[in-house]
This record gives C-alpha cells, structure tokens and sequence, in this order.
C-alpha cells in the first residue's frame, strides 16, 4: 500500500503517467482513450439507453465480461483489464471496482452476483475472488491488499456496511509511526459457501469461515469460524451451533 501512495504522491513522472499508472492500470493510448469515454461520457447517463451503452461498452473495456452485465451509473472500474465478471453480474449506483495488482487479475465474480450501491471492491496487489450467486448490500467494503488473497463462496449474502479484510500493518515499534512500519503480506480470507454476514460486521483478514456460517450483525470476527457456527460479539465469539437438519428446513421455507 505504501508503494501505491509513494508512485502517487511522487514528485516524478508526469500527471498523466500517474494517472495511467494508478487508474487506468495501462501505458496504452487507445485504453485510456476508451476509458475516458466511458467515464466522461456514459458513468452519469440515466435510463435504459444508459443502461444498455455502458453494457456494450463496458464489456470490451474488462479483462473478460459475461452475458447481460447491469451497471448502474456513476460505476468506476480501475484497472478495468485485470477484472472479471460473469453472466448477468448487477452493480448498483457508485460502486468501485480497484484490480491495483502486479497480476493478471485482481478481481474475479461469478455468475449472477448482485452489488448493491456504494460497494468498493480493492485489491491493492491482493486478489479477489467472489463464487456464483452472491449478493451484497449497499455500502460494503472488500479489501484485499500485498499478495493476500479474499476469497468468497458461492451463494453468500452480505448485509449493509460489512468489511471483509483489509490491510494489517506491522506496530512493534514505537519509535516509529505504524504508517511506517509496514504491511503484512500474504493474508488470505477464506468464506466458504452459503454463508451468512450481518450489517456493520467487519471479518478482518487471515481468518477462515467455515460454509453456512451465520456472523451476526456488528460482530468482528478475529479467529477462525467453524462450519454451521453461529457468531457474534466483540471480538465474535460462537453462539450456537445450526444443525444440517436445520440448515435442510430453511433452506425448503426459503426456496
């Protein structure tokens, strides 16, 4: 992360390099021509019309695009080469999608995954991975950062206002600042399938969710959690535990 602030705020290099660098992901000439008109001129142009030229233009503008895409106005796609999305993929008013990594994709969703408004999905020289029928409510934060990796399941669902990761520095010292001591590397998230995230709960990074996890609304979650277990508290701790016969009865009143 220190790397990305340093290549901004630098006194090197033009304005326009910077902005290729940290936007556009690409020295390329016809990519940032490409992207520009995408943000200059169809971001913020309402209605089906919209709609449909920010679908057809928006799919040769990502690394790859599935069928049907939904995107909502005021969209931002960074680094939009290194993003995958799948079929009929719905992203709500000002959502962010940021792939800021050194490898070939920084962001991959499945089919049918929805987004609700205001989501930020970053990868700063992390990865990101989200499985098939997903969905997120507004505002919800997914950071992975420094050769980490999040990685989510099929079918999970996420409340407003969740934080899944996120960069963890270094603070041993105190002589130093802890902006200055660094980031740890290598952390990676792990949510298995079906699970279940309640609003405002923050899952902090290097730690593994068990599949048909229930994290309760306004838990922080440090440690791992078992499959079936339901969380919650500062930091979470389990509650109870949901039986497959119980996971079998909701899933028929549901569905």
């Amino acid at each position: 992360m220190g790397a990305i602030k340093d290549g901004v705020v630098s006194e090197k290099g033009s304005a326009l390099k910077k902005y290729q660098s940290a936007i556009v992901g690409s020295s390329s000439l016809s990519l940032l021509v490409r992207y520009e008109c995408t943000q200059l001129f169809l971001t913020r142009l309402p209605g089906a019309l919209g709609l449909l030229l920010r679908q057809k233009l928006t799919r040769g503008l990502l690394g790859s695009c599935g069928r049907k895409p939904a995107l909502g106005t005021d969209v931002v796609f960074r680094h939009p080469k290194r993003i995958r999305l799948g079929d009929t993929v719905v992203i709500d008013d000002g959502c962010c999608f940021d792939a800021y990594t050194d490898g070939d994709v920084g962001i991959s969703v499945g089919d049918r995954c929805m987004f609700g408004r205001g989501t930020r999905l970053s990868s700063k020289q992390g990865k990101i991975t989200i499985g098939s029928d997903c969905g997120f409510g507004a505002g919800i934060t997914i950071h992975s950062a420094l050769e980490g990796e999040v990685s989510i399941g099929n079918k999970c669902i996420f409340a407003g206002h969740a934080y899944i990761g996120g960069g963890q520095y270094y603070m041993d010292r105190t002589d130093i600042p802890i902006v200055d001591q660094g980031h740890r590397s290598g952390l990676r998230l792990v949510m298995g399938d079906n699970c279940w995230v309640g609003a405002n709960a923050t899952i902090v990074n290097g730690v593994t969710i068990g599949r048909d996890a229930v994290v309760a609304a306004g838990a922080v979650v440090t440690k791992d959690v078992p499959d079936f277990a339901v969380v919650a508290g500062v930091p979470a701790k389990v509650i109870r535990m949901r039986s497959p016969a119980e996971v079998k009865e909701q899933a028929v009143v549901i569905g």
